[in-house]
């Protein structure tokens, strides 16, 4: 009878520990704008709650809730327009226990919004070029509908 509670117990513990976590970040705003900032933090919701939706989440890979990062982040008083941003944004990430940080950058050209997002592995901060979504263009009030098939380009590089 242990035996067989140990067994379930393992095999219910396994795939816990199997899951990649992952963070998604805010979208950096290259345009300057600061009145285009509320789309760093939608994008990065839409993304987020995309990405809880997909059949691998739970399996291969577990995204962090939103509260759980903005509650790490906040330890490090992040200030954007400070020197040190990037490295404690970083050490916040770290802090979080994750593999990956999925965020890219969007700016306005012609009228369209570009947006590129990339899976940044924490241990070494490089961004998995192969799946990445690049230059994906939509009005930005548009900018939304472009998000599932970046999830698609996206999710294989948290496997």
């Amino acid at each position: 009878m242990k035996r067989l509670l140990v067994v379930v117990w393992l095999a219910a513990f396994v795939p816990a520990i199997a899951q990649v976590r992952v963070a998604v970040l805010p979208i950096k705003n290259l345009d300057g704008n600061m009145q285009l900032l509320t789309y760093s933090y939608a994008i990065a919701d839409s993304l987020r709650s995309l990405l809880m939706k997909h059949p691998e989440h739970g399996r291969s890979f577990s995204v962090i809730p939103a509260d759980s990062m903005e509650q790490a982040l906040a330890e490090f008083n992040l200030d954007p327009a400070s020197p040190q941003f990037e490295s404690d944004l970083w050490r916040g990430i770290a802090k979080l226990d994750c593999k990956y940080a999925i965020t890219g950058s969007f700016e306005i050209t012609g009228g369209r919004m570009v947006l590129n997002l990339y899976a940044y592995d924490v241990a070494t901060k490089l961004a998995d070029q192969t799946n990445a979504a690049r230059n994906l263009f939509k009005a930005p009030e548009h900018i939304f509908e472009v998000l599932p098939a970046a999830v698609k380009k996206l999710v294989p590089a948290l496997k």
